[in-house]
C-alpha cells in the first residue's frame, strides 16, 4: 500500500483545514510533511497571472505560508504549532489576518523569531515559491489539499466535512492510498 508522505496546503483553504484535522485524527501530523502551495494569484498589467511571491505587496496568505517556512526551519514541534495556530486563526477564531500586524502577531504567538522573518522575508516567500513550483512541475498539483503518496503520486482531495473519528480517518487513508494507484484522473461524489 502506498504511504502518505506529504500534503500541500494553503492556510486560507477550508478543505486544507479539514485535511489537517483528518491527519490529526489519523495520528499522522508528525509523520506527513506539510508543504506550502499558494492559492493567491495576481495579474500583471497585461492581465497575465503572476506568482504571488513575486508581487511587490505580498498577500496575507503568502505571508502565512512564508512564516510556516520559518517555522519549518525552527523545528518539527514549532512547525506543527504554527500550522495549528494559522489554521485555527483563519478557520476557528475567524480572525482577520489580512493586515501585516495580524500576521506578525500570529507568528509571535506561535513563538517564531519575528526579527529573523522581517530581516529576510523575501527568502521565506521564495521558499514558498520553490515548493509551489516543484508541486506543479513534478506532481501536477494545481489546487489544495493535495496528498502525496510515496513522494511521487499526487491526489487532490476536497474535504466537504471534518473526519475526526480515528477509525474513520484511517479507513479513509486506506481508501485514498488504494485510489492513488487506480487508473483514474478524477472522482467526484455527487450526493
Amino acid at each position: 500500500m502506498p504511504r502518505l508522505t506529504a500534503i500541500y496546503v494553503d492556510f486560507q483553504s477550508p478543505s486544507s483545514f479539514r485535511a489537517w484535522r483528518w491527519l490529526g485524527a489519523a495520528s499522522l501530523r508528525g509523520s506527513v510533511e506539510v508543504r506550502p502551495y499558494s492559492l493567491d494569484s495576481d495579474e500583471d498589467g497585461d492581465g497575465e497571472p503572476t506568482s504571488p511571491w513575486d508581487r511587490t505587496t505580498p498577500a496575507w496568505g503568502v505571508e502565512l505560508l512564508a512564516l510556516g517556512e520559518l517555522a519549518r526551519e525552527a523545528g518539527g514541534e514549532r512547525h506543527l504549532a504554527f500550522i495549528d495556530a494559522a489554521f485555527a486563526s483563519v478557520h476557528e477564531h475567524l480572525d482577520d489576518p489580512s493586515s501585516p500586524e495580524a500576521v506578525l502577531a500570529l507568528a509571535a504567538n506561535a513563538g517564531l523569531d519575528l526579527e529573523e522573518f522581517t530581516a529576510d522575508s523575501e527568502r521565506w516567500r521564495a521558499e514558498v515559491g520553490l515548493w509551489h513550483q516543484e508541486a506543479e512541475d513534478e506532481l501536477g498539483v494545481r489546487d489544495v489539499p493535495c496528498l502525496v503518496f510515496d513522494d511521487e503520486h499526487a491526489l487532490l482531495v476536497e474535504f466537504a466535512r471534518d473526519v475526526t473519528d480515528p477509525a474513520g480517518a484511517l479507513r479513509l487513508l486506506a481508501d485514498l492510498a488504494d485510489l492513488v494507484e487506480q487508473p483514474v484522473t478524477a472522482v467526484h461524489r455527487t450526493a
